[in-house]
């Protein structure tokens, strides 16, 4: 889970949205989030797939991620026992991280490929570095 990953799963969240503002709106995004200049003719209404399930799994990987952070903080502890993790507030931390975890990296090398997709189906190309 690098930088990059997380730029990746930002740019998921914002592109589905970014199709109310039109093709230099998604291009945006694509350079400012992915490293893509745009140069193709855009094909948007093909890279609205990818999109469409790439933002889904962005906001379930938030979702998890959030989740994890505030766990305890709406903790009401009225039944430790029956939560993952065992009796301790602790336990429950590991576990729920281990499992967000085994979660998130699929999502993450899922929003890879289709990051991409969507942004080539956008006409764009990635930068090189020279």
């Amino acid at each position: 889970m690098t930088i990059s990953d997380w730029k990746r799963a930002v740019y998921a969240l914002l592109v589905l949205p970014g199709y109310l503002g039109g093709a230099k709106v998604q291009r945006g995004l694509a350079r400012r989030w992915l490293g893509h200049e745009g140069g193709g003719r855009p094909r948007s209404v093909a890279a609205f797939g990818p999109s469409a399930v790439a933002f889904l799994l962005a906001l379930l990987l938030f979702y998890l991620v959030g989740r994890i952070a505030t766990y305890g903080l709406f903790w009401s502890g009225s039944d430790p026992e029956g939560t993952w993790g065992g009796p301790t507030l602790a336990g429950a931390w590991v576990v729920h991280f281990f499992v967000a975890v085994g979660m998130a990296v699929p999502i993450f090398l899922a929003l890879r490929a289709l990051t991409g997709l969507q942004a080539r189906l956008l006409g764009g190309s990635p930068v090189k570095a020279h």
